[in-house]
């Protein structure tokens, strides 16, 4: 039996975004993909970042987080809104994540599972070997594929 490989339940979708496309068209791409995050790209398609909503959420109230680890706070919702307001124009390449954990088509089903887990990713980018955008890999296409499958050899 042949092992799942990330060819098998990844989405073939190139939603992406350029570095300098605004938070705010990143916001409102989010909102109508229903995704937790996108590739950020060059002009060539190769991934250079990747941004999610925690990434954008976090540049509105970057001292919230610190705080967090020390006393239960909680922000105050016009100081995020007139945050995000101010941040709406900026490049979105400002508030990616970089480098960029991304997996390959013949990675295994078991390889992602792990590093997703491991690193508490929602999605994680496919590339090819040039390091261009082929698709996404989400927790939910391992879960169907690991529930799918015949044999747990299959998921190895």
């Amino acid at each position: 039996m042949r092992n799942l490989k990330v060819k098998d339940f990844m989405t073939y979708d190139l939603t992406f975004v350029f570095e300098n496309d605004t938070v705010e068209d990143v916001v409102d791409i989010l909102h109508k993909t229903g995704l937790s995050g996108l590739c950020v790209v060059d002009s060539e398609l190769r991934v250079v970042g990747f941004v999610s909503e925690d990434d954008i959420i976090k540049a509105c109230l970057p001292s919230y987080f610190n705080l967090l680890q020390t006393a239960a706070f909680l922000p105050d919702t016009n100081l995020f809104i007139k945050n995000l307001k101010s941040i709406a124009h900026n490049p979105i390449g400002k508030y990616a994540t970089k480098p960029v954990f991304t997996v390959k088509q013949d990675d295994t089903l078991l390889y992602v599972a792990d590093m997703i887990m491991r690193k508490g990713f929602k999605m994680v980018p496919v590339v090819d070997e040039n390091n261009v955008l082929l698709g996404y890999v989400t927790r939910v296409a391992i879960l169907q594929s690991a529930i799918n499958a015949n044999t747990v050899e299959e998921i190895k």
